[in-house]
């Protein structure tokens, strides 16, 4: 990644990407739809100030407070950054099957698809478990749906790696959240934040 893309679309509300007038500032202006960076930083810092920003708004849009989502939003953006040039997300646009296996944060989550009894009994789609870094998801799912399922498991992963209080427990702000990040990651082609090289 050389420069940020020029435009991006987040709660399905299209933003201009441009330049911050003061130096090593980035922020997210939602009244006209843009989100500014410095270009003073290196390309890998720039892509980290713009996911941050990028998270303040899917926090803010899936009911936490701007207070909450001032303190948290850099490290909910850190773990976004993470995801998207870690991973291959084309699983939610219908490309490509569920991978086995996808990284947050830097570790590896394992994703299981089975018939698994427990979840049925709690009339679940899914599960994630932090210390086992295993996401189960059931496979008699139909495919949207499934893709579903797992950003939503992936969105408790990245609330809790994120270490954004207790909120990857809260099941409403999770579903809220899950759907904003599904659209996100939809609507974009997020192969331009990836390093050069890849």
């Amino acid at each position: 990644m050389t420069e940020l893309p020029k435009k991006i679309i987040v709660n399905r509300i299209p933003y201009s990407v441009c330049n911050s007038n003061d130096p090593y500032s980035y922020e997210a202006d939602p009244g006209v739809q843009e989100i500014r960076v410095t270009q003073e930083a290196a390309p890998a810092r720039k892509r980290q100030y713009f996911m941050w920003e990028v998270a303040h708004l899917l926090l803010v849009s899936a009911g936490m407070s701007q207070k909450e989502a001032d303190r948290y939003h850099a490290g909910v953006g850190s773990v976004l950054n993470r995801l998207v040039i870690d991973n291959d997300m084309d699983f939610v646009k219908g490309r490509k099957p569920v991978p086995s296996m996808i990284w947050i944060n830097g570790l590896p989550y394992t994703i299981q698809q089975d018939i698994f009894k427990e979840l049925q009994d709690e009339d679940l789609g899914g599960r994630v478990t932090y210390d086992t870094l295993y996401i189960q998801i059931m496979e008699d799912l139909k495919p949207d749906i499934k893709s579903y399922v797992v950003v939503h498991e992936i969105t408790h992963a990245v609330l809790f790696e994120a270490n954004a209080g207790n909120y990857d427990s809260k099941e409403t702000f999770v579903e809220a959240l899950a759907w904003q990040l599904l659209y996100f990651l939809q609507d974009n082609d997020l192969a331009i934040l990836k390093p050069e090289g890849e």
